[in-house]
């Protein structure tokens, strides 16, 4: 069966399993410094919610020939730049609803709960963005330091440390990571 990234074209056993086949794609894209971003499964597109265990258990050579398409991480994280500074500046939109809200008594814990989540998703894509040299060092760290102690504060249902921390640690900093150039 026949398999193939980018350019480069091999041939695998017609009894490997697609996970297998799949998983040596990727590392292939990785050794390139790269990410997959396009797979061919026979005549079918896949995205990754199609790549559940009872599909990628199945025998490789039952879907056909099996084509992926890379691109370089750094350029996959160049074209987020734009959605993840205006998603940081809607956490820091938020963050300030946050602080009004918990000064005036009105916090509502739940919510603050799922501002930590995408805070989460938000660090990450800074994670990504240090890994690859497109972040100034240290930035993620500082941050996420800083979004821990506000977390502990959220465990104790401080309302007014919450509302300092929000507004004299975390959303200084925040604020200074989407406004400032890489």
């Amino acid at each position: 069966m026949q398999v193939q990234l980018d350019e480069e074209v091999w041939e695998v056993s017609d009894s490997v399993q697609l996970g297998e086949v799949l998983a040596n794609v990727s590392d292939r894209a990785r050794a390139k410094g790269c990410l997959v971003t396009e797979l061919m499964v026979g005549n079918q597109k896949m995205t990754d919610r199609e790549l559940v265990p009872p599909t990628l258990g199945q025998v490789a050579s039952t879907f056909g020939s099996i084509t992926a398409v890379s691109k370089r991480l750094e350029t996959i994280v160049q074209y987020s730049e734009e959605t993840g500074r205006k998603f940081g500046q809607q956490l820091c939109l938020k963050g300030e609803k946050f602080v009004d809200d918990f000064r005036q008594g009105q916090g509502i814990f739940r919510q603050l709960d799922q501002w930590f989540g995408q805070m989460a998703d938000y660090l990450e894509w800074l994670q990504i963005h240090e890994s690859v040299g497109l972040e100034k060092p240290d930035v993620v760290q500082d941050l996420s330091f800083w979004v821990n102690e506000l977390t502990n504060a959220r465990e104790i249902e401080d309302e007014v440390r919450v509302a300092d921390m929000l507004e004299y640690e975390v959303l200084p900093r925040l604020s200074r990571n989407i406004t400032s150039p890489m």
